[in-house]
């Protein structure tokens, strides 16, 4: 210590190490409390760790079971998959069929002549590509007709001295990302431009038309009246044959054909039939079942290791009798011995779909017994574990719900259907389109278009019908760059001697307005700019309306949604075309919700654990406490030993210096020498 000494000259005993003995023996046994104290809280912190990781995993576990898609999935399946291979919607119908692939399908693809050089300058001028069902015997170099596609746009390109070379043709389309692509291919005789239809199929062939400026694009022309370009590769359909039913398809993936089902064609082999199965998935169900239960078990064990008894060794676990791990565990097993509220059929707890809970308080599955429950009502199998809401109407679909959804069973009543907007032209008085008509712009749902041009009549062998000049207005509006961002599209039909173009949107935001119109427009193919008191003014859609449970729901486009009462949060989506009653809606909110509840008081970071874990770690803070005093007694008690027995020795040293000066003196005292 500092200011204190411990020399030993008057005692000649080593005064340091016999007062750091005897401060050791005193500190020994209170330090050895605080460590066994400190060990004893760190395993339990360890111990509460392992507990919170397995029951993060059970949790983990539910995800997959509060998911309604898992209850939903349905399996195609192919007798070869090198032929095709198939997958499913959850609206499929369940059936077996016979598939034949008689054809695959194919993209169009043409070729230029051949150049020198790739830069090679072929000229000037606006180059055009249209989309459609071409007739062309190659063998005769013969183009009959062209049937143009309304569901693509048309690409409409202007070539100046900046872009009029192979490369800079072939970088302007493909820049363009509009359905086809250009590739500049050396094939040994010199450079040909080559271009591809994006999409296959006879319906997605190209037009490429050329006009204006120099005149030497027309080389890159191919329709009816120029065929300038080679077809290295005709536009095909896809055949499949199903049930002894061909069908055709623009493209390898068949949609369509049957309700839900895809089919990816592979090879097509005529005259060999394949079995194509579609049934209900169960096997995801199974297997989240099983990871549920052995999730589950895994914590019961967990538990047993840290809280259980070990009789043979005679020694508890860390955390027996621990509060915290009985109720949790006490918590978890109420929930999944509990029935689901709203369900009033025969399958309404765990262990009507075969997970029962075992003597040890592990879980079993039996999976007999959940496939004959998937079998016999598949929806009230989700019910016992997500929350879901099970319309009786086949039009009403249930889409979401919230925390504040009670079970419950709520009519639903529709007093309006979602529309479509639409707009109405006047009379079409001519199909000719020419420099005069040519232009328009378009707002459609909020979205202004950019300048639409029309392709001129004198451009389209044999002219316009009402039918085309639909199919040309829709391609036109669809191709958009700023309606395309958006997803906004439109479809056009010609009925009655009027244009109407409809949005595909559902609901009061789903517009169609012309803003701006050519000088003929109007007069001539009837799409006007109309007044707000305008007849013609476009017809905005609606959004669906009605209530839930009695209550008056909010609609937005399709989507019927309660925000009051009981079903408040219930989100409905709502096809068809009845209004008035529509049947009811049974609302329930599954296990798996109750269970994440009970979780979540002990997992969240205010939780039960969190707030145990904090209590043993501010012990912990104490132990430190209560080492810092003891230290500080020890210091007390090595400082007062070091003085007693710094004094002792300085007596002791007194004492031999007095007996030396004693013996000094007695020693020449006369009667000493005799």
């Amino acid at each position: 210590m500092a200011g204190i000494t411990s020399t030993g000259i008057g005692s000649g005993m080593n005064i340091s190490s016999l007062v750091a003995q005897l401060v050791q023996a005193e500190q020994l046994p209170a330090a050895s409390r605080l460590d066994r104290q400190e060990a004893t809280i760190q395993a339990k912190i360890s111990s509460i760790g392992n507990f919170k990781s397995s029951l993060s995993s059970f949790r983990d576990s539910l995800a997959a079971l509060k998911n309604l898609g898992t209850f939903e999935k349905v399996t195609a399946t192919s007798g070869d998959s090198t032929l095709f291979t198939a997958s499913a919607e959850k609206n499929a119908d369940l059936a077996s069929y016979k598939v034949e692939v008689k054809k695959l399908a194919q993209a169009h693809a043409l070729a230029s002549g051949s150049y020198s050089s790739a830069d090679a300058v072929i000229g000037t001028g606006t180059l055009t590509v249209k989309f459609g069902t071409t007739t062309y015997d190659s063998n005769s170099d013969t183009y009959s007709g062209f049937v143009q596609n309304s569901e693509k746009g048309t690409l409409t390109l202007s070539i100046d001295n900046t872009n009029n070379t192979l490369t800079g043709i072939r970088d302007a389309i493909n820049k363009a990302k509009a359905g086809v692509t250009a590739a500049v291919v050396n094939d040994g005789s010199g450079y040909r431009l080559v271009l591809n239809s994006t999409d296959s199929g006879a319906k997605n062939s190209l037009q490429v038309s050329a006009s204006g400026g120099d005149g030497g694009l027309s080389v890159l022309a191919f329709n009816g009246s120029a065929t300038n370009m080679t077809q290295t590769q005709e536009a095909v359909d896809a055949e499949v044959g199903i049930n002894g039913l061909t069908v055709k398809s623009a493209s390898n993936t068949v949609t369509g054909a049957l309700k839900g089902v895809t089919l990816n064609l592979l090879q097509a082999q005529t005259g060999k039939t394949v079995n194509l199965t579609v049934s209900q998935n169960n096997s995801d169900i199974t297997k989240s079942a099983e990871g549920f239960v052995k999730s589950f078990n895994d914590l019961v064990k967990t538990v047993k290791d840290l809280a259980g008894y070990d009789a043979t060794k005679k020694v508890g676990g860390i955390l027996q009798g621990d509060a915290l791990v009985r109720g949790a565990l006490s918590q978890l097993r109420s929930e999944l011995g509990a029935s689901v509220k709203g369900l009033d059929g025969s399958i309404k707890t765990l262990s009507d779909i075969g997970v029962r809970i075992q003597s040890d308080g592990t879980l079993s599955l039996d999976k007999g017994k959940l496939d004959k429950a998937l079998s016999s009502d598949r929806s009230s199998v989700a019910a016992v574990f997500a929350a879901i809401g099970r319309p009786t109407d086949a039009g009403i679909a249930y889409s979401e719900s919230t925390a504040d959804t009670k079970t419950g069973e709520y009519a639903v009543n529709i007093t309006q259907l979602a529309t479509q907007g639409y707009l109405n032209g006047a009379t079409a008085n001519s199909f000719t389109v020419d420099a005069n008509n040519d232009t328009f712009k378009i707002k459609v749902d909020g979205t202004l278009s950019g300048a639409i041009s029309l392709t001129h009549s004198a451009d389209v062998p044999g002219g316009y019908t009402g039918a085309s000049l639909a199919a040309e207005i829709q391609s036109r509006i669809n191709g958009d760059s700023a309606l395309k961002a958006k997803g906004i599209a439109v479809s056009v039909s010609y009925s009655g001697n009027k244009f109407v173009i409809q949005s595909n949107s559902y609901g009061a935001a789903s517009q169609v307005a012309v803003t701006e119109v050519d000088t003929d427009t109007t007069s001539t193919i009837g799409l006007r700019v109309a007044a707000s008191d305008d007849p013609l003014e476009n017809t905005g859609g609606k959004d669906v309306a009605g209530s839930i449970g009695g209550v008056a729901a909010e609609g937005k486009g399709q989507e019927l949604k309660a925000t009051s009462g009981d079903a408040n949060g219930l989100k409905l989506t709502i096809s068809g075309s009845l209004t008035g009653d529509r049947g009811t809606v049974k609302f329930s909110r599954g296990m798996v919700e109750r269970l994440d509840k009970v979780l979540s008081g002990m997992l969240d970071s205010k939780g039960s654990i969190a707030a145990r874990t904090e209590g043993l770690q501010k012990s912990l803070d104490q132990i430190q406490e209560q080492r810092e005093k003891l230290d500080e007694r020890m210091q007390a008690l090595e400082k007062r030993l070091l003085q007693r027995f710094n004094a002792m020795d300085a007596l002791l040293g007194q004492f031999q210096t007095t007996s030396s000066y004693l013996g000094q003196q007695l020693a020449t005292l006369p009667l000493s020498k005799k």
